[in-house]
């Protein structure tokens, strides 16, 4: 687990075994292809996770046949290193060519395509998201601060940190860039669990707009009441306890093991292979709102349209209904932010 601490870190430590073979290792560490960072993006597709930690190896795990790179950091010494190696002998059993790297300097993830953030402490049981921002707020605005630089101005940032959506938004502030390049991981997992409910609950497989699950990634989260009472023949009991279970899924799951992991990852590798691909698909994430629903000043969960150039907010049309939870959601963000210090105003307008 990556601390507030020495961040960046410093350069990776010599790996040393028992039988003196430091030199086997040296193809998993970063820094021997120091000289191919900085450069202008190419046909490779070459993407960082930030943190080695259970879900940006599941993410990783999940990419191993959709890139050519991947390169794993963490401050914790010869973790990241162990993690790529062990992820390189599965890339190789699966016949998959793939090159998985660790480094515990950050100075080598820069000038990629995509970036993951998975930094930081996760939830226990009977922690909310929220409970976690004075431990995640400083491990994110250290990281705006190595990405603040223009080397970075064409790598698109997917945050997964929470809580998501403050600190989406921080990372945004504090990093200067461009607000199409990042967004936060929120209603992909979210309209996973939510698919899951339905799916187990009513017997019924959702997909689409129906499926979406909007607003803030914890207690405000939106569902798109009106399509899956159309489309599905959902009551408003049935609704309620859909949005109820959605909510508490991830507490669910923590409960029974501890954390939640391959969901989350599976949905990042989902946002990471719209990106590279140029799918130009929409999908549900946390992104920086300028007026887009009469909201601005926040990171919330709304559709977007997903590509090489970031995440571009899509205005559906949303009930009267909807558009007001949306910004009940914004205004619970928003308070947060302004606890720390990065509230900017009204979020209405």
């Amino acid at each position: 687990m990556l601390s507030a601490q020495n961040i960046p870190a410093g350069p990776p430590p010599t790996i040393i075994t028992s039988c003196n073979t430091a030199s086997f290792f040296k193809p998993f560490l970063a820094d021997t292809f120091k000289s191919s960072v900085y450069r202008k993006p190419s046909a490779l597709r070459r993407i960082g996770i930030i943190g080695s930690g259970k879900v940006g190896c599941s993410a990783a795990s999940f990419l191993l046949a959709e890139v050519d790179e991947i390169v794993l950091y963490d401050v914790v010494p010869r973790l990241p290193v162990g993690e790529a190696l062990d992820l390189q002998n599965a890339a190789e059993a699966l016949g998959l060519n793939v090159q998985v790297k660790g480094a515990n300097d950050i100075s080598v993830l820069h000038g990629l395509d995509v970036v993951v953030i998975t930094a930081g402490f996760g939830r226990t049981p009977g922690m909310s998201r929220i409970d976690l921002l004075s431990k995640n707020l400083p491990i994110v605005e250290g990281l705006a601060k190595e990405y603040s630089g223009e080397k970075d101005r064409e790598t698109v940032f997917i945050v997964v940190t929470n809580p998501v959506d403050v600190l989406t938004y921080v990372f945004w502030r504090r990093s200067g860039v461009d607000k199409q390049r990042v967004a936060g991981l929120s209603g992909v997992l979210d309209s996973s669990r939510l698919k899951t409910i339905m799916r187990l609950s009513k017997g019924t497989r959702v997909s689409g707009l129906s499926s979406f699950v909007l607003g803030e990634h914890g207690e405000n989260m939106v569902i798109l009441r009106d399509r899956m009472r159309r489309e599905y023949g959902l009551s408003d009991a049935d609704l309620d306890l859909v949005l109820n279970e959605t909510v508490r899924a991830a507490a669910e799951i923590i409960s029974m093991k501890g954390a939640t992991v391959h969901g989350p990852g599976a949905s990042i590798a989902r946002m990471v292979k719209a990106v590279l691909s140029d799918s130009r698909e929409v999908l549900p994430a946390s992104a920086v709102l300028n007026g887009e629903y009469g909201i601005r000043n926040v990171c919330l969960g709304v559709p977007v349209e997903t590509g090489r150039n970031g995440f571009k907010v899509v205005q559906e049309k949303l009930g009267e209904n909807e558009v007001a939870m949306l910004r009940r959601a914004a205004e619970n963000v928003l308070k947060a932010l302004e606890k720390i210090g990065y509230g900017s105003g009204e979020t209405m307008g």
